[in-house]
């Protein structure tokens, strides 16, 4: 029986490569999922593939260990007893928590997945799944290299330090408030993107906030008007019905 697990263990290595193994050996999952059954089958996977697993089956202390844990990767399910999964995922991008997440739930509509990914999930997998599915799209995330573990991010002259919590122009500290640090983050992070009102409303505020029509434009109003008396040489374009993006001036003026 020894050599057979030795065997099993060997096929296992050369299947996801010499590099997973050893980053394996290194990583600790978080696994948010109250039923036992398949918080069970998942943590039993997972250790299979010589990671280290927590599991947790409430938001609140998923939360906690995500702020006090450096884990490399968790794996959320929606429907959680004491708070929607999509909060708790907006809940945790909203602090800065910069760990790839693999949303799990037995929703498979497409707007479902749609609602998952631009809560900030990294990768969405739908109940019941197969194992090897399960497996596969771990290791995968386990692989990518992730912006959102950058602590720093740079525009132009801009630097978002996310550990600092502090925005910087040309070594100067920038005064913001904390809604508008969260959304010059947010827009620093997907820089020359367009990010949709809706993204930016659910990175600012809480699932059962209440967000007036113009709150937004306000926020985005007040940070323009900041960064462009700090010297900064990127700006908040503004497109009609489609959403807001950072980009270097010059950028900006050549699309003008």
């Amino acid at each position: 029986m020894a050599n057979s697990a030795a065997v099993a263990d060997s096929a296992e290595g050369a299947a996801f490569g010499d590099g997973f193994a050893l980053a394996a050996a290194q990583a600790r999952i978080l696994v948010v999922e109250d039923d036992r059954d398949v918080a069970g089958l998942v943590g039993r996977e997972l250790r299979a593939l010589g990671l280290t697993v927590d599991v947790i089956g409430f938001a609140e202390d998923a939360l906690l260990a995500a702020r006090d844990t450096d884990y490399a990767l968790m794996v959320v399910d929606l429907g959680l007893p004491d708070r929607d999964g999509l909060d708790l995922v907006r809940e945790m991008r909203k602090r800065a928590i910069a760990t790839p997440i693999l949303m799990m739930t037995a929703r498979s509509k497409v707007e479902d997945k749609v609602s998952g990914l631009a809560s900030g999930a990294d990768d969405y997998l739908v109940k019941p799944f197969a194992v090897p599915e399960l497996r596969a799209r771990v290791t995968a995330l386990l692989r990518r290299p992730s912006p959102l573990k950058d602590s720093r991010l740079t525009v132009a002259n801009i630097v978002v330090d996310r550990d600092a919590l502090e925005a910087v122009v040309d070594g100067a500290s920038v005064p913001l408030t904390r809604k508008q640090f969260q959304l010059l983050e947010l827009l620093a992070r997907r820089k020359n993107h367009m990010t949709p009102k809706r993204m930016i409303e659910e990175a600012l505020y809480g699932y059962n906030d209440e967000v007036s029509g113009n709150a937004i434009e306000a926020h985005v109003y007040k940070l323009r008007q900041t960064l462009r008396a700090a010297g900064a040489e990127a700006v908040v374009e503004t497109r009609r019905g489609i959403g807001y993006r950072l980009v270097e001036r010059h950028r900006a003026a050549a699309h003008g």
